[in-house]
C-alpha cells in the first residue's frame, strides 16, 4: 500500500463528490431535474478509493440541506486526505535523506 496513492484517491474522491454536489445545487431551479448521487467506495485491492456517480432514474427536488452536509463531508475528507498526503510525502523524503 502506497500511503502517497491512497491519500491521493481521497483527495480525488472528495473532488469528485463535492462536484457532483455542486452540480445539483446549481440545477435546484431547473425543472424536471434528475440529480445525481455520488457513492465513494474502498478499492478491491486496499489502494484507496473511488467515486461511482449514477443519475436518479426520475426527477425529484434537491435537497438542499443534504447537498450542504455532503460538501462539508467532502470538504473534511480532502483536508484529511492532503494531510495524509503531506505527512507521506515527509516521510518518504526524510527516508530518501537517510539513505543518500
Amino acid at each position: 500500500m502506497d500511503a502517497l496513492v491512497i491519500a491521493a484517491t481521497g483527495m480525488r474522491s472528495a473532488e469528485r463528490r463535492i462536484a457532483v454536489s455542486a452540480h445539483n445545487v446549481a440545477n435546484i431551479r431547473t425543472e424536471d431535474f434528475r440529480p445525481f448521487e455520488a457513492h465513494q467506495r474502498s478499492l478491491p485491492d486496499r489502494s484507496g478509493s473511488e467515486v461511482i456517480v449514477r443519475q436518479e432514474d426520475l426527477p425529484r427536488d434537491v435537497d438542499l440541506v443534504d447537498e450542504t452536509v455532503e460538501q462539508i463531508l467532502s470538504s473534511i475528507q480532502f483536508q484529511a486526505s492532503f494531510g495524509a498526503f503531506q505527512i507521506a510525502l515527509d516521510t518518504r523524503g526524510r527516508l530518501f535523506d537517510l539513505f543518500a
